[in-house]
């Protein structure tokens, strides 16, 4: 098959969890021999560029000046459409694979749904695909104060010839989730009209994680908190946990892998607490991809404390490695963590509680080997790397499959000779 990934960032411009999906996809496709061309987005510093089967040539809110007007984005949008047409005709691909495209307006979404002359199939990770009311969006909407109302009419309904300047409801085909319970939001609560919703676990290599004996974990565990540095992955609560416990006089050690943040002065505010507790916790920043193995490894017990999920690598990750997990009740990761079985479960923002888990792992190092295993076991069974991409490849082979067929139905329809006024 020839698919023509559609994303907004590509490692290793960016490392989130769903762009680190939207990779190993490809990659994992084209080793089964499947012709894959990813277009993405550029940062501003780079410039447009090609990288092998990597495209980095659509515009988005990191490409532009921040202090131009709003009225950039009719350029962007502009751009990016004939930038698309352009691969199509060169690239011809057989599916459109459309995973998130935030910051490259709502309205080059529309256009690729509307547009596309092959299936599009839609990922959606713990997040919504496309922003459904861009800066654009909300700027044409947004009324001026005073006499500028009528000059910014005016000028909006000027870049209405070449922008659409409000959304349109997409009816989506084949989207697939990476959850039951991110395909549950989408439909029920965001409204989705989705004909074909299919739910697909991700998956990850389990072979790069080291098959960990009981006697290889450490006694007092080490604890270790990795992601993004922002409100809604609760760092803070788990640096409160690490300051009870020390103050209880227990032996805790904390890694903080920090990733990229979105919130600056919470940063700022993160990294000061965990500069305060005297040495119990360390930081690394922004660890490496092919790091990530070996970090795991010298750990022993993984603190994921996120307030929503969709089905997090990380977890998964850590999960391979043996580590033993204290998790919140946070949407994806509820359909395959047990508590007391594969981790312990406290309540999103509770230091104490978190705290308490802790000592637990502190004080029971056998609870440590048994939740770590018990990880790792349903990992191998259940969410390979393999496993993904045979789901993933036969999805995509049946939407080839069906779209072929209708094509000649539609072919042989169209060649029936008119039947004669009459007999």
């Amino acid at each position: 098959m020839r698919l023509l990934f559609l994303i907004h960032g590509y490692p290793p411009d960016v490392v989130g969890g769903h762009e680190v999906r939207c990779q190993r996809t490809a990659e994992g496709l084209r080793q089964r021999g499947h012709d894959v061309l990813v277009l993405t987005t550029y940062r501003r510093e780079n410039g447009p560029r090609k990288e092998g089967f990597v495209w980095k040539l659509l515009r988005s809110k990191w490409s532009e000046d921040p202090k131009r007007s709003a009225f950039k984005w009719v350029f962007v949008y502009r751009h990016n459409i004939k930038v698309y047409r352009q691969v199509l005709r060169e690239f011809q691909p057989d599916v459109i694979c459309r995973w998130g495209l935030n910051w490259c307006t709502a309205a080059f979404v529309n256009y690729v749904h509307e547009t596309a002359p092959v299936p599009v199939v839609v990922f959606v990770g713990g997040g919504i695909p496309a922003i459904p009311d861009d800066l654009w969006f909300h700027f044409c909407r947004t009324p001026a104060k005073g006499t500028l109302q009528l000059v910014k009419k005016t000028l909006v309904k000027l870049a209405s010839l070449w922008i659409p300047t409000e959304p349109k409801p997409i009816d989506y085909d084949t989207v697939t989730f990476n959850s039951k319970f991110v395909r549950d939001w989408c439909l029920q609560k965001e409204g989705w009209r989705v004909k074909r919703p299919v739910v697909i676990y991700g998956g990850v290599e389990v072979q790069r994680y080291a098959q960990r004996a009981p006697e290889s974990y450490h006694n007092p565990p080490r604890f270790l908190f990795a992601g993004r540095i922002d409100p809604e992955k609760d760092p803070l609560t788990c640096l409160e946990a690490v300051e009870r416990l020390a103050q209880k006089g227990l032996p805790i050690r904390l890694t903080l892998a920090a990733g990229t943040s979105l919130h600056p002065d919470y940063e700022r505010q993160v990294f000061q607490k965990a500069g305060s507790l005297n040495g119990l916790v360390e930081v690394r920043h922004k660890v490496p991809q092919p790091e990530i193995p070996k970090v795991l490894e010298e750990h022993d017990a993984f603190v994921f404390i996120s307030q929503m999920e969709g089905f997090p690598n990380a977890l998964l990750e850590a999960m391979a490695a043996g580590l033993a997990v204290i998790a919140t009740r946070c949407g994806g990761p509820d359909e395959i963590l047990v508590d007391g079985e594969n981790c312990l479960i406290f309540p999103f923002g509770d230091a104490d509680a978190l705290a308490e888990r802790m000592e637990r792992l502190i004080k029971k190092p056998d609870l440590v080997v048994k939740l770590g295993q018990n990880a790792r076991k349903l990992v191998e069974e259940r969410f390979t790397i393999e496993r993904y991409l045979d789901g993933t490849e036969a999805l995509l082979k049946n939407v080839l499959h069906n779209a072929q067929g209708l094509a000649e139905r539609r072919e042989t329809r169209n060649n029936l000779r008119p039947l004669p006024d009459s007999y």
